[in-house]
C-alpha cells in the first residue's frame, strides 16, 4: 500500500517509531494488506491514542478524544444508525450548514458523503478519534437511543402491567432493553449494576473504579418487565417477591463470555436487582501487571514457586483478590503441575486446571471438596475463601502435608492472619509451620493523566503523608476524558507479611498478638499504607485516596 509507505515515512520522520521499526511492520501491513497503524497498535508497538494523532496530523484533520458526556444523543437520532455502525463514526454537531462528524477510519470519508442527504447539512468535516473510543461512543449511542425507543414503545401501547403474570411473555422491546443495560455497563467498565425502584422513577446506577455513578432513570410503568426478565435469565422465581433471590446469568457480549450474579431483595417500593459482572476471558499471567513494587514482586515469586505451605489473600470485596489468585495460577499452571480450585463462584476458567464450583444443594462445600482434592494427587490447591473451622483445618493440613495451597480470607491486615486462623481453631504449632505469608490489598484510583494537577504539600498534607521536606504531588481535577471524575481506573497497593523466624517466635509464645506482629511488618516489610504512600509521591494517585485508606485500615 502506498500509504504505508509513506506513513511510515512520516513515523520515523517525527520520531514516532524508529526506522528498524517502522520497516519491519510496514513490510508486515503490506503482507496483510492493511494499515500500518493496526499492526503497530496490535502488536503493542504504540499506543493507539498516539497513532491516531499521528494520523491525524498526517493527513491534516483535527484530533480528539470525544467522551460520552459530549455525544448530543437527540442529534446522532436524526441519522441511519445502521449506517454511522458501518462507517463506525457519529455525527457530533451542524453549525453554520456544517456537519461535524467523528470517526475512526479515515480510509472511509467518502461514504459519510451520504449522510448529507439527511439533513440540512451543505459540507462534512471530520475529526479523527481511536477506535477504541469510537467504538465505546456508538455502543453507548446505539444503547441509549435503543433503550429510549423500548421505553417510548412500552408506555404508548400501555404494555406494562403492575403485577408479573409467570405466563406471560417477555415483549421484545423488554428483552432489547434489559441487554442493553448489561451491554452498556460492560462498555463502561463497570462492576455492578443496581437497578433500584422508587416512588416515581427507577434509578440505574454503576460501580465504575470502586464509586456509584447515576446512568439513567426509567418509568416504573416499565420496572415488573424489567425485573421479570432478568428473573428469568437468571432462573430465579418470578412469582416469588417476599424474599430475596440471588441467580445467575451467562452471555457472550461481543464473542466475549461474561458471568453475572443477580441478586434480588424486596424494597418497599419493589424488588431491587443488583447485578456483578464477572469477565471470563482474563488471561494474565504476568505478575508485574498486579501492580508490585520490585521488592513486593521479588518475596512474592519466593512464596509462590515454594513446593509447599499456604498463602493467604485479604481484603474487602472487591479489592481485586480473585485477580490476584487468578494471575498466580496462570504463572503456576504447568504441564508438569496439577492444579485444582474450588471456588464460589468460578469467576473465570483456565485450560490446564481443574476447577471445581461450590454447589450446598448437592453438598459439595469447601470441606468436602478438599477432602476429595487430596486424593487427586495436586501440586497446587486453590480456595476461593476460607469462611469456616472445617475448610481452615483441612487447608493448613494440606499445605504441611506437601501441596501448596492459595487462598483468601477477611481481616483487617495481613497480621491479622494469624489472628483469624488461630481464632477458627487451628493450633498455633500449625500455623507457624503452614503458613508462608500473607497479602492483604486494596484498590485506590488512578489520577486521570490528562487532567491531574501538580501541587507542592503543605505542612498539614506533610503530616498526613508522614513526610519532612515538601514534595510535589498531584490532585484530581476532572475533564471529559474521565468524565469529570478526575480519575480513570484503579491500582492494587499491597501489604506482604512473610512468615520471618521473629514472627514465628511470636505466634508461638504465650502473649501473642497480631499488634506485635503488625509491629514487624510495618518496620521490615510494606504496608498497605506506605505503598498508597509510594503511589502519591509518584503521581499515580490522589493524597484523598491515601486518606480515605488511612481510616479504613489504621
Amino acid at each position: 500500500m502506498i500509504f504505508n509507505t509513506l506513513f511510515t515515512q512520516y513515523l520515523i520522520d517525527e520520531l514516532i517509531v524508529s526506522p528498524e521499526i517502522a520497516e519491519e511492520y510496514c513490510a508486515k501491513a503490506d503482507a496483510s494488506d492493511t494499515p500500518i497503524y493496526n499492526e503497530l497498535i496490535k502488536n503493542g508497538i504504540i499506543e493507539e491514542e498516539k497513532i491516531f494523532q499521528a494520523l491525524a496530523d498526517y493527513l491534516g484533520y483535527e484530533y480528539r478524544f470525544c467522551q460520552l458526556a459530549e455525544i448530543d444523543l437527540q442529534f446522532v437520532k436524526q441519522y441511519p444508525r445502521d449506517l454511522l455502525l458501518e462507517y463506525q463514526g457519529v455525527p457530533f454537531e451542524l453549525k453554520d450548514g456544517v456537519l461535524t462528524i467523528l470517526c475512526s477510519n479515515p480510509f472511509r470519508i467518502e461514504e459519510f458523503r451520504e449522510l448529507l442527504m439527511q439533513g440540512t447539512a451543505k459540507k462534512l468535516k471530520f475529526i479523527i478519534s481511536p477506535p477504541k473510543q469510537m467504538k465505546r461512543i456508538l455502543d453507548y449511542a446505539n444503547n441509549k437511543i435503543q433503550q429510549d425507543e423500548v421505553m417510548n414503545e412500552y408506555i404508548k401501547n400501555d404494555t406494562a402491567k403492575e403485577e408479573i403474570d409467570p405466563d406471560a411473555p417477555i415483549d421484545a422491546p423488554v428483552i432489547k432493553l434489559c441487554d442493553s443495560i448489561l451491554i452498556d455497563a460492560i462498555n463502561r467498565g463497570a462492576s455492578d449494576i443496581h437497578i433500584e425502584p422508587f416512588a416515581k422513577a427507577v434509578y440505574i446506577r454503576f460501580r465504575i473504579d470502586g464509586k456509584l455513578q447515576k446512568i439513567d432513570e426509567l418509568s416504573t410503568q416499565i420496572y415488573p418487565a424489567i425485573l421479570a426478565r432478568y428473573k428469568i435469565m437468571s432462573e430465579l422465581n418470578i412469582a416469588e417477591r417476599r424474599v430475596p433471590q440471588d441467580g445467575k446469568i451467562s452471555l457472550d457480549v461481543e464473542g466475549n463470555p461474561y458471568d453475572f450474579r443477580v441478586s434480588t431483595v424486596p424494597t418497599i417500593h419493589g424488588e431491587k436487582i443488583v447485578i456483578r459482572i464477572y469477565s471470563k476471558t482474563f488471561a494474565s499471567s504476568d505478575i508485574s501487571s498486579l501492580g508490585f513494587s520490585p521488592l513486593q514482586k521479588s518475596l512474592i515469586m519466593d512464596m509462590i514457586t515454594r513446593p509447599h505451605g499456604i498463602i493467604l489473600l485479604t481484603g474487602p470485596t472487591g479489592s481485586g483478590k480473585s485477580t490476584t489468585l487468578y494471575t498466580f495460577l496462570r504463572y503456576l499452571a504447568k504441564e508438569d503441575t496439577n492444579i485444582m480450585t474450588v471456588e464460589d463462584p468460578v469467576e473465570n476458567e483456565i485450560v490446564g486446571i481443574n476447577q471445581v464450583q461450590v454447589n450446598p444443594k448437592a453438598n459439595l462445600t469447601f470441606a468436602a471438596a478438599l477432602r476429595s482434592f487430596l486424593r487427586q494427587d495436586p501440586n497446587v490447591i486453590m480456595i476461593g475463601e476460607i469462611r469456616d473451622e472445617e475448610t481452615a483445618q483441612i487447608a493448613t493440613r494440606a499445605a504441611i502435608t506437601g501441596h501448596l495451597v492459595l487462598s483468601s480470607i477477611h481481616t483487617n491486615d495481613a497480621a491479622g492472619v494469624i489472628t483469624r486462623l488461630i481464632n477458627m481453631g487451628i493450633p498455633k504449632y500449625l500455623v507457624a509451620d503452614s503458613l508462608l505469608g500473607a497479602i492483604s490489598q486494596r484498590l485506590v484510583r488512578r489520577l486521570c493523566p490528562k487532567c491531574k494537577i501538580a501541587k507542592i504539600t503543605n505542612p498539614a498534607e506533610m503530616a498526613i503523608l508522614r513526610i519532612n521536606e515538601p514534595a510535589e504531588i498531584f490532585e484530581a481535577k476532572g475533564c471529559l476524558y474521565c468524565n469529570n471524575t478526575g480519575y480513570l481506573g484503579r491500582i492494587g497497593v499491597f501489604e506482604i507479611m512473610i512468615l520471618t523466624d521473629e514472627i514465628k517466635e511470636i505466634i508461638m509464645s504465650d502473649n501473642f498478638t497480631s499488634e506485635k506482629v503488625g509491629e514487624i511488618v510495618e518496620r521490615d516489610m510494606t504496608t498497605v499504607l506506605s505503598h498508597t504512600r509510594e503511589r502519591v509521591l509518584a503521581g499515580i494517585t490522589s493524597l484523598e485516596e491515601y486518606d480515605q485508606l488511612v481510616d479504613i485500615v489504621k
